[in-house]
């Protein structure tokens, strides 16, 4: 029916169609043959050729033409499902497209969440391990120290592994023998220089420390000071002049230092102090103490005086001041911080002298003040107020 129609049309297949050219073709020669169907003249670029003579309406019969229409229809019918079927294909790989892209996206997410989950515990994991290994090293370096602790603690001298038991300390003489090495410290005045030389009176070999040592020393965990042990390094007293007593002097600071590099032979110790730090609450003292200076000396002056008990030596503490302006070697002393006023250079190294060789000043606190009396005794054996 096709090729029919082609030669009706008066067109000569000079190649190969495409079957849904060729149909719509049939329907367009269909329509019009049935309207107005004319013979089609060839094509001017066909004239050439030889082509069939075209048909005319008469030589059709009426049966041919209703077998002729009922092909174009089938071709029609044919073509319509074909092109329905092509769309409805086409729907649906387009719906199969986004269904695998959706899919893919899917298994990415899930993908991506599985490798997540795999990093968590894969870092818990090593967590655990890194716990664990930390705690093996940790034990076992507290096992080689515990060691090395016994081994340093059997290779010790018995004095250091019974160094926490209760000990007795050393019994000594309080009372300096003739050629007593003296540690005096803070004596860079007028009355350290007459300090030094009522000490050499007596036959005591004096050796000047240094008046000042770095605070680092006085904390209880770090080393102590060389310095200041290897000049106290066997000292039998040690007399220490305190800042407020005659100008300059040692520190708090200093004496919490000295306290940690006692000498084992020591004997006696004298601190001179400034008055007033056990009289704060006065109104002259507690203007003084307003940065917390005098309860720092007598808060170090304690400390001295326990490390000083526990290598067997006696403290005394005696509260005097000293002024250019003072005349006279006369003075009186009182029990505890009680007395005011300065007194002379020469009186203060008077009772310095005194506070050594009487036993009524062994760990005795007294001050010194201005009076007109001397520290000899009084005819008849009575005493001049040790």
């Amino acid at each position: 029916a096709v090729l029919t129609a082609w030669r009706a049309l008066g067109i000569a297949a000079v190649r190969p169609m495409p079957p849904l050219v060729v149909a719509v073709a049939a329907l367009a020669w269909c329509e019009g043959h049935l309207r107005h169907l004319q013979p089609a003249a060839p094509s001017c670029h066909l004239q050439s050729r030889r082509c069939s003579p075209p048909l005319a309406r008469e030589e059709l019969e009426g049966d041919e033409l209703e077998s002729l229409v009922r092909a174009l229809e089938g071709v029609r019918d044919w073509v319509s499902r074909d092109v329905a079927a092509a769309a409805m294909q086409s729907a649906r790989e387009k719906r199969s497209l986004d269904a695998f892209i959706s899919e893919l996206q899917a298994e990415v997410s899930q993908l991506g969440r599985a490798i997540s989950d795999d990093f968590d515990v894969l870092e818990l994991h090593l967590q655990e391990q890194s716990d664990a290994f930390a705690r093996e090293k940790r034990k076992e370096m507290a096992k080689r120290a515990e060691d090395l602790l016994e081994a340093l603690e059997r290779a010790a001298p018995s004095s250091f592994r019974n160094r926490n038991a209760l000990t007795v300390p050393p019994q000594k003489s309080f009372f300096l023998p003739s050629g007593a090495k003296v540690f005096v410290a803070g004596a860079d005045s007028d009355f350290g220089a007459g300090l030094v030389q009522a000490l050499t009176g007596l036959g005591h070999a004096v050796r000047l420390g240094p008046s000042s040592c770095p605070a680092n020393f006085a904390d209880p965990t770090l080393p102590p000071s060389f310095t200041l042990r290897r000049a106290a390094e066997g000292a039998d007293a040690l007399v220490l002049v305190c800042s407020g007593v005659a100008g300059v002097g040692v520190s708090p600071t200093y004496l919490t230092c000295l306290a940690r590099v006692l000498p084992p032979t020591l004997r006696r110790v004298l601190i001179l102090s400034p008055r007033g730090v056990d009289r704060t609450w006065e109104p002259g003292f507690a203007l003084r103490n307003l940065i917390g200076t005098l309860d720092r000396h007598r808060a170090a002056a304690d400390a001295l005086a326990v490390a000083a008990r526990k290598v067997g030596a006696a403290t005394t503490t005696m509260f005097v001041e000293t002024a250019d302006t003072a005349a006279g070697a006369g003075a009186r002393i009182a029990t505890g911080d009680a007395l005011t006023g300065a007194v002379s250079a020469v009186a203060a190294a008077s009772a310095v002298r005194e506070a050594l060789l009487r036993p009524e000043a062994i760990g005795a606190r007294f001050s010194v003040g201005p009076g007109a009396a001397g520290f000899r005794p009084a005819a008849g054996g009575r005493g001049d107020g040790f």
